[in-house]
């Protein structure tokens, strides 16, 4: 969990902060509260949070005063200041000294949720933590009967009936989100396309938490990693009066917290069969726009805009292809695809062809990320698809550039399918139990060794361990100094050292907030009810 301490001096928003947010199923804890600046120097040794969140105007000590204290004493924990429009100025001003972000009231609580995951690596330790049941979410098992749905169609008359507590629908109101995924990975603050994926996972479960409508809803990903919402009514008069102001505010609160354009389309279905051309409809629009806006396809004459600039049908013999390591079949569907695109200008041509190449690209990266491999290891360091593909000098070697990413993919995991069940958790321990001293050991380094992704590592390691690395790496520190402080008269600061901390003061802390007792009171200490020990 990612522990905050909340400061504010009036009560009243102390328990809105507590309660507008169901903090512990984003990953987060409120360990404490204070009423003003000099509270809450007084409770950060007890506490020690990784956020301090705090109001700027209050007595005694103000917000910029205890930020400034805080980034200055305590420079691993983060500062986020809450703000009145009357006091953006010293907010700005606070940014320069250390202050990690700052939101100014009135706030969504979905600004202040990805102001919080944006610090350090929160976003990587919220989706450890956070808990998986959600409303609106799709199971497992939801996920490739809606993928199927919206890809290959339902036939007319089936009966498909999504939403449990409802009648089959007469008609669906489906919106998609696509986020821009080039202008995300020039961006020097954000580092792959697999945060970007992971941002895409918190939105979605924003949008979940905000979405409230006179009905049901179901919120997925399609192949590309779009998010899909298809919404079901009480009502088609219900569905025809919906206007998505929830929608609207997703794309501003991410351009403005993340700086991540998103476009969003809303299509009508005139029922489950028609799901799958509301989808396209929808994919076909997005296409030819830009990023920063909703559009209601409700509202605009039907001019063929799904176009049919590539079949859909196909993206689900591509997925099958990587799972089944085919790659002739990969560059069959490929080939053929662009042949009718290319050749049919009827069809918008070149255009359409580009639209296939570009989705299919999109189609394997995400594939690569979601099955825990890491890009740059299947393609090289500083592989980057976008310049891969800008270098080709025609349209037929792009193509063919695009079939060699899938070759090389499908050949890469051969190559590994013999050490596929490998035990990553086990590798990960082994890996931080021999280098736990190195006080800059970060688990992209674990990732790197191993050759995975992160976000995959962190899944495998806590679903294995019980516990998330970051938890890991803490507790086999703190039994490792334990035993140092009880079997030698080594001094406090040469012990931090050896465990990993390169800060004396800062490792005290941490090992009070795990023991209960400082480690100058350690001697004769009992750990048999504070300490589970790693087997």
């Amino acid at each position: 969990m990612i522990r905050i301490m909340i400061v504010d001096d009036m009560p009243i928003f102390l328990e809105y902060l507590r309660g507008c947010i169901d903090w512990e199923s984003y990953g987060f804890e409120i360990c404490c509260e204070a009423h003003d600046g000099k509270e809450a120097l007084e409770k950060l040794d007890e506490y020690y949070p990784d956020v301090v969140l705090t109001d700027i105007t209050m007595p005694y000590i103000n917000g910029l005063e205890l930020a400034e204290t805080i980034t200055r004493e305590y420079p691993d924990i983060s500062v986020i200041l809450i703000t009145g429009n009357n006091e953006f100025e010293y907010a700005r001003k606070a940014v320069k000294i250390g202050v990690c972000d700052y939101i100014v009231k009135p706030f969504e609580k979905e600004e202040l949720i990805l102001s919080l995951s944006k610090l350090q690596d929160n976003i990587d330790k919220m989706l450890e933590n956070a808990a998986t049941a959600r409303k609106g979410a799709a199971s497992d098992t939801t996920y490739d009967e809606l993928r199927a749905i919206i890809y290959a169609g339902v036939p007319e008359g089936s009966n498909v009936n999504l939403f449990t507590e409802h009648k089959a629908a007469s008609s669906y109101l489906l919106a998609l989100l696509r986020f821009d995924s080039e202008a995300f990975s020039k961006d020097d603050s954000f580092d792959s396309r697999e945060k970007l994926m992971n941002w895409e996972g918190l939105i979605a479960r924003l949008l979940a938490d905000k979405l409230d409508i006179d009905g049901e809803f179901k919120i997925f990903h399609d192949f590309e990693n779009n998010i899909v919402v298809l919404m079901s009514f009480d009502s088609n008069e219900l569905l025809d009066s919906y206007k998505g102001y929830e929608f609207s505010d997703i794309i501003q609160v991410v351009k403005s917290q993340l700086n991540i354009g998103s476009a969003i389309a809303l299509s009508k279905a005139s029922g489950i069969s028609d799901v799958k051309n509301a989808y396209e409809k929808a994919l076909g629009f997005l296409s030819r726009k830009g990023f920063g806006q909703m559009w209601d396809l409700r509202k605009v004459e039907d001019e063929n805009l799904s176009d049919n600039y590539y079949s859909l049908d196909a993206v689900i013999r591509l997925n099958k292809d990587l799972e089944t390591l085919q790659s002739e079949d990969a560059a069959l569907v490929i080939n053929t695809l662009w042949d009718r695109l290319y050749r049919n200008s009827d069809l918008g041509g070149n255009v359409s062809a580009m639209n296939l190449l570009t989705s299919a690209v999109s189609i394997l990266m995400t594939n690569i990320i979601s099955s825990g491999r890491s890009i740059e290891k299947v393609y090289g360091e500083g592989f980057s698809p976008e310049k891969y593909m800008a270098e080709a000098k025609s349209s037929e070697e792009l193509k063919n550039s695009v079939i060699f990413l899938y070759q090389k993919r499908i050949e890469f995991e051969k190559s590994k399918k013999t050490s596929k069940n490998h035990d990553v958790a086990q590798a990960a321990k082994q890996y931080i139990e021999s280098n736990y001293s190195d006080s800059a050991l970060s688990i992209s380094d674990i990732s790197e060794k191993l050759c995975v992704n992160q976000t995959y590592l962190r899944k495998m390691f806590k679903s294995e361990m019980d516990m998330t690395l970051s938890e890991y790496i803490t507790q086999f520190r703190m039994q490792e100094a334990k035993k140092l402080i009880t079997e030698t008269d080594e001094k406090l600061s040469s012990i931090a050292g050896k465990v990993g901390y390169s800060d004396v003061s800062y490792f005290s802390n941490v090992f009070k907030k795990f023991y209960g007792i400082s480690p100058r009171g350690m001697t004769g200490y009992s750990t048999d009810k504070n300490e589970h020990e790693i087997n």
